[in-house]
């Protein structure tokens, strides 16, 4: 089963504020559809360096580029959608009921898109605990 017409182009859309870019589809063993968004690492990393992707990585810094991966299911439910070390869908369960049920379908494909790119802003924007630290 496609995606539906448009979701791409819509999620591209919404992703390229954050420089992330459409790189693949893969259709996986099991009927899963996999999309893959890379941005380049080391421009990222200077750019939000509170969520820790360059730490991530040790000494294998810098990787050829960073991504973010969505998987879904042969009825093109969402299974995974995880960037680097942060997993959208548990992370929105834990901090936004409302938008983790958005990320959670793909019956309105614009409104999932959105959804990806607003889950992808607020993990960017949460604040370096470090800041706070004994406050």
């Amino acid at each position: 089963m496609g995606l539906p017409d448009g979701y791409l182009a819509s999620l591209s859309d919404n992703l390229a504020p954050y420089g992330l870019e459409y790189g693949r589809t893969d259709e996986l063993p099991g009927g899963l559809t996999e999309l893959t968004f890379t941005t380049d690492p080391e421009g990222f990393a200077r750019q939000h360096p509170q969520l820790g992707v360059e730490f991530s990585y040790g000494e294998s810094w810098p990787p050829p580029q960073l991504r973010l991966v969505l998987d879904f299911d042969q009825r093109l439910d969402p299974l995974r959608i995880e960037f680097e070390t942060v997993d959208l869908l548990a992370w929105t369960a834990s901090t936004d009921a409302a938008l983790r049920n958005r990320l959670n379908t793909l019956d309105d494909p614009s409104d999932h898109a959105a959804a990806v790119a607003e889950a992808f802003d607020q993990i960017l924007t949460v604040a370096d605990p470090d800041d706070n630290y004994l406050d």
